[in-house]
């Protein structure tokens, strides 16, 4: 075989670079949910009341994520994805419905069990649990996502306990730097008077 002649060659595999693989389409209904969640914990941080219907809304959006993901998973038949949606609905109904109940005990004059605060956690966690066990059952990528959720809802906790701490500990510091900016003044000025 000459120079000029071309040798059969094999086709060369692509190699994707590293930000295709960390954002390949299949993931993105997955960074999505976990970008959704740090909103929803931050607004329940600022405002509990209204966060409540943000989670709410939540649920079908996580569970039409879930369908999608897990579409081209399943048999190409229709009884197979029929029964894909039929378990995601049943999934995320179920949230649902608990969150009704969850609802219903904050509402004044009904139960009146829990406050706003309370009710925002409550739902976090549900939403967390939830999104673990479709994990579990669908996907494993969900259950990072719950693990990110779950996180959120205890930093709402976290934060929300240690703003009385870190008050009193800037009060502390404070007094610390101007008891300490008093004695070595005075220090200082024992220091420079000359001596008898």
């Amino acid at each position: 075989m000459s120079e000029l002649e071309l040798s059969p060659t094999e086709p060369v595999p692509t190699r994707h670079s590293l930000l295709w693989r960390i954002f390949r389409p299949r993931d993105i209904g997955f960074y999505l949910m976990i970008l959704l969640a740090w909103v929803g914990a931050a607004y329940t941080e600022t405002d509990a009341q209204s966060s409540r219907w943000y989670w709410q809304g939540l649920i079908p959006i996580f569970g039409l994520i879930c369908i999608a993901t897990q579409w081209h998973n399943v048999e190409p038949t229709a009884k197979a994805r029929a029964l894909l949606v039929g378990r995601q609905i049943l999934h995320w109904g179920t949230l649902l419905l608990l969150m009704q109940v969850v609802f219903m005990a904050t509402t004044q004059g009904f139960m009146n069990a829990l406050d706003d605060r309370q009710a925002s956690f409550l739902l976090m966690i549900n939403v967390t649990l939830s999104t673990f066990l479709a994990g579990i059952y669908f996907d494993w990528r969900l259950c990072v996502v719950a693990i990110f959720l779950g996180a959120g809802a205890i930093f709402m906790i976290m934060v929300q306990n240690l703003i009385p701490i870190l008050v009193y500990a800037g009060v502390g510091v404070i007094i610390a730097y101007l008891a300490w900016t008093w004695m070595y003044s005075h220090w200082q000025a024992r220091r420079s008077q000359p001596s008898v």
